[in-house]
Formats: structure tokens, C-alpha cells, sequence
């Protein structure tokens, strides 16, 4: 027993992150290593003497809060759940830090142990925060260059319809048709570029793949083409929060090309650990050299961005596309969804 006791303290003091660890039925800390005492700034006696709420700064909010009420030394021993956490400490040299802490409950010689340990990850949330600036600046950059093009586009596009009205040359309404979808295309371009900035700016979320196609069958132009939406109300996903836009793109696309096209029907499939959303209508299908080449920049009729930013969204969370369909009988999308970033309701 002692040796299994002497090869656990061991262990703790060999631990690369600092560790403390507090008896449940003697209500204090009963070990630190080394590094809980250069983290701290503290003597490894002064450690064991101190609570476990002395090593946080009252004045700072939890940044990732398990809980604003419970202590989450109680809620380890109710639930016996592994709580990981960040908050900010202040160690006796004056230093400000944030520390990812962990929290395990350990039964060990017929005792309830805490097991905390803490890792300074001060500068990763600096480094987080300085990219999550220079996003912001470059962002709103791109906005005000958008909009300075947006404008001189809009008179550019007002200055070709005057001159097409007040010339009588009939010979020269073909250049003007040309010029005016150039800048038609170029103005689709930058909408694109504001979608595509839009991109990972927020973090995934879980999303009810039911509701999403509801949603963004509203917003597409399909004339009589009906949507025939398959996808269980349960059926949940977690991606980047503009799947909406996949879903209108590949409606929208069925639409423009599927040229006899009466019915877009979503629905899911299993495959092995796998799920499958799958998007597939009764068009005319895609020729099998275009398959992999539709999801390009730039490839189709119209701006050829749609599928290309649908990927990239995708991607977001490891999500794959890819066209399965037969030319004469339909297009077949195939959204894969790993496990892990799939579940019904209720499920976790």
C-alpha cells in the first residue's frame, strides 16, 4: 500500500502541468507539485493551507463558465463528471493568468480525492484574441472597400443604360449587353466575397437539419418546383452557422439546371459510423466529367461560387460533398457527416 501511495505522489510531482490534490473528507489540499508552486508563487505549505477559491480573481468572470451558482467542487463529487474550465488567476508575483483547470474525482486508498490541474494557456488566449482582432479590422476593411465598388458599380451600370438609350446605333446593343453582365457579374462576385468573410466568424453550433431546409426552401426562387423534405424532425448536426446557405445553393442549383426538374427531395441515410444528408432531385442529372469539377471556383453558368462556398462551409466541421447522381436520372448530392458531429434529439 505504501509503495502504490509513494509511486502516486510520484506521479503528481513528475505531472508537466501543476497539480493539486484535495481530500474530500479532510476538506483541504493534501499535495502540489513543483509546478503548482511556481504557477502560483506560492510554497507548496502555503498551497496546502490555502481553499480552493483563493487561487481565482474575484473581479474576473469565469471565461468558459461551467456555473454561475455552484461550486464546481460540489458538482464534481454530485455528478462525478470530468469538469474542465478557464479562469483567470493572479499568483502572488502580481501576474494575471489564464488557466485551463480540470477537475477528476478519484477513489484511492479507500478515500475521494480532487484531483486539480492546471495548465497556463495565457498565451494562447492572447494570441486567440490578437487574430480575433486583426479578423475584426480586416473584416470591416473589406466591408468598406465592398461598399466603395458596390457604388461606383451602381454608376458605372447607370452611365452603360444612358448610353445604350441614347445611341441610335443598333449595330452596338450587343457590347452593351456584354458589358452590363460583366458588371452584373462582378457585382454577384463581391456579394460572394462577403459570404465567403462570413465563414468560421462564429463557432458551430448544433442545427435540426429539418428546420434549416425548411428555412432556406422559403428563400429560393423554384417556381413549381416542390421540396419534399424527408429529414426526421430529430436529426441534428453540428456545423458552421451558415449551413443555410449550403441548402439554398443546392436547391438553387437544381433549379437553374436541372432542367425538367419537378421535385427536390432531402433526406438521410446511415452509412456504417457515418451519416448521410442527402440532397437529390429528378432532373437531368450531371455529367460524370463535371462531378468533381462543379464544386470549382469559378465552373457554370452563372458565377460558379455556390457549390464552391458550400464546400468550404462544410469543411467548417469536416463535413464532405460529393455528386453521386446518374446523367438521365437526377442529381445526387451526398453531404457525409462524421460521427461525432451527428445525433438526434435527446441524444449526446
Amino acid at each position: 500500500m505504501k509503495e502504490s501511495e509513494e509511486q502516486f505522489r510520484i506521479s503528481i510531482e513528475k505531472a508537466p502541468e501543476a497539480i493539486l490534490l484535495f481530500d474530500i473528507t479532510q476538506d483541504r489540499y493534501i499535495e502540489a507539485n513543483a509546478e503548482a508552486e511556481r504557477i502560483f508563487g506560492c510554497s507548496r505549505q502555503q498551497l496546502l493551507d490555502s481553499g480552493p477559491q483563493q487561487f481565482y480573481k474575484p473581479d474576473q468572470p469565469d471565461l468558459l463558465p461551467i456555473s454561475e451558482t455552484v461550486d464546481e467542487h460540489r458538482r464534481l463529487v454530485i455528478t462525478g463528471e470530468t469538469i474542465v474550465f478557464e479562469r483567470y488567476i493572479r499568483n502572488t508575483r502580481g501576474e494575471d493568468l489564464v488557466m485551463e483547470v480540470r477537475l477528476v474525482l478519484l477513489q484511492f486508498t479507500g478515500r475521494k480525492l480532487i484531483r486539480s490541474s492546471f495548465i497556463d494557456i495565457t498565451d494562447r488566449k492572447h494570441a486567440e484574441e490578437a487574430l480575433s482582432l486583426a479578423i475584426k479590422k480586416l473584416n470591416l476593411l473589406s466591408g468598406i472597400t465592398r461598399h466603395d465598388i458596390n457604388n461606383q458599380l451602381t454608376m458605372l451600370m447607370g452611365f452603360i443604360s444612358i448610353l445604350e438609350m441614347k445611341n441610335p446605333d443598333r449595330s452596338l446593343s450587343e457590347y452593351f449587353q456584354k458589358v452590363s453582365k460583366a458588371a452584373q457579374r462582378i457585382s454577384s462576385m463581391i456579394r460572394f466575397t462577403k459570404e465567403y468573410d462570413e465563414i468560421g466568424i462564429h463557432a458551430p453550433v448544433w442545427q435540426k437539419c429539418r428546420t434549416v431546409v425548411d428555412i432556406a426552401a422559403k428563400e429560393v426562387p423554384l417556381g413549381q418546383i416542390t421540396v419534399q423534405n424527408d429529414i426526421p424532425d430529430g436529426a441534428e448536426v453540428f456545423t458552421d452557422q451558415l449551413i443555410v446557405k449550403v441548402f439554398y445553393n443546392l436547391m438553387d442549383n437544381a433549379a437553374r439546371y436541372g432542367g425538367k426538374i419537378t421535385t427536390i427531395f432531402f433526406s438521410i441515410e446511415d452509412r456504417g459510423d457515418d451519416n448521410l444528408i442527402v440532397c437529390e432531385d429528378d432532373g437531368e442529372g450531371i455529367p460524370a466529367g463535371e462531378k468533381e469539377r462543379i464544386f470549382e471556383r469559378g465552373f457554370g453558368k452563372n458565377t460558379g461560387l455556390g457549390l464552391f462556398l458550400s464546400r468550404e462551409i462544410l469543411d467548417i466541421t469536416g463535413i464532405t460533398i460529393s455528386e453521386t447522381g446518374e446523367l438521365g436520372k437526377g442529381a445526387r448530392l451526398e453531404m457525409t457527416v462524421p460521427k461525432g458531429i451527428w445525433r438526434r434529439t435527446g441524444e449526446v
